[in-house]
């Protein structure tokens, strides 16, 4: 294993100090690609193929044509990661346009980027707000309705997702949330949201990347005879919540203390996302949706 980190860039497994992305790939230039991040921990990847099935519709919907197999992609993770040395790992797999052929070139004639970058698992919080909670403020940023760029895109461009995590943390705050155009709580800049109310389990139901872990609560919710209900929900609905939490690959459920000033009347974190969370790391420690390293 290298001292240094091992990056993947187009078929080649390189020291950090020598990748190298051209400064006109149009990844860099124009956020012109797409990306998706899954994570190892004890030693197997989690959710590799639902992952990858949003990755491969990404790259669909973006049109970005490139010659790697959702096979390769597979062995280029997996290869990327043990290179690394790592058995708990966050791990950002990359394609863009790559490269133009000139200055105003054809977007269809590309030869695209592929990446894979390995790190040490990261959790969005530290221990102490995982145990206490986080404070959330609202946005005056607005997602992108799905007439101007789907959510369901995860792509390069993230800048929208910079400056409401620059507004949250200049005022105090651990994290924000948007609204879509109408008024509705969409997600943070980079989790999914749920709420609790009088024992039942609400997120968005629209507006919203297509959360793996957000999936994945679902269904232990389903599994742990909890209620669970899709729909549109309101920055009120937040408010007047007995819990709430994000969610992201970056740590499983995250426990929310406060929301624009008002805190959740609950405990922190309330039984049902300590439920929730509990399952989701017991499921982490099985088999079940593993691909070992």
């Amino acid at each position: 294993m290298s001292d240094e980190p091992i990056i993947y860039i187009n078929g080649d497994y390189l020291p950090l100090s020598q990748a190298r992305v051209s400064p006109v790939d149009q990844g860099f230039l124009l956020g012109d690609g797409v990306f998706d991040v899954v994570s190892a921990w004890k030693g197997n990847i989690f959710k590799l193929d639902a992952h990858l099935d949003r990755f491969f519709d990404s790259i669909q919907a973006a049109r970005l044509n490139h010659d790697m197999s959702r096979d390769a992609w597979k062995e280029a993770i997996i290869e990327t990661t043990r290179r690394n040395g790592l058995d708990d790992a966050s791990i950002r797999f990359i394609v863009t346009r790559g490269e133009p052929k000139g200055v105003v070139a054809d977007p269809r004639d590309f030869k695209p980027t592929c990446i894979v970058w390995v790190a040490p698992y990261i959790f969005l919080a530290d221990e102490e707000k995982r145990r206490n909670g986080i404070r959330l403020m609202i946005s005056a940023t607005r997602g992108f309705p799905a007439d101007t760029l789907d959510p369901r895109y995860k792509c390069l461009d993230r800048l929208h997702s910079q400056l409401i995590r620059l507004e949250a943390l200049e005022a105090g705050y651990d994290d924000a949330l948007w609204l879509d155009h109408s008024g509705h709580v969409s997600e943070s800049a980079a989790s999914n949201l749920f709420i609790v109310k009088n024992g039942v389990l609400y997120t968005p139901s629209a507006g919203i990347l297509r959360g793996i872990t957000r999936d994945t609560i679902l269904e232990l919710a389903t599994e742990l005879d909890i209620p669970w209900k899709e729909r549109q929900l309101s920055a009120f609905d937040v408010y007047i919540a007995d819990e709430v939490f994000t969610c992201s690959t970056a740590g499983g459920a995250l426990p929310v203390r406060e929301v624009a000033g008002r805190t959740i009347r609950g405990t922190t974190p309330g039984p049902i996302t300590q439920a929730i969370d509990n399952a989701y790391w017991a499921m982490r420690e099985t088999d079940r949706y593993a691909t070992p390293l």
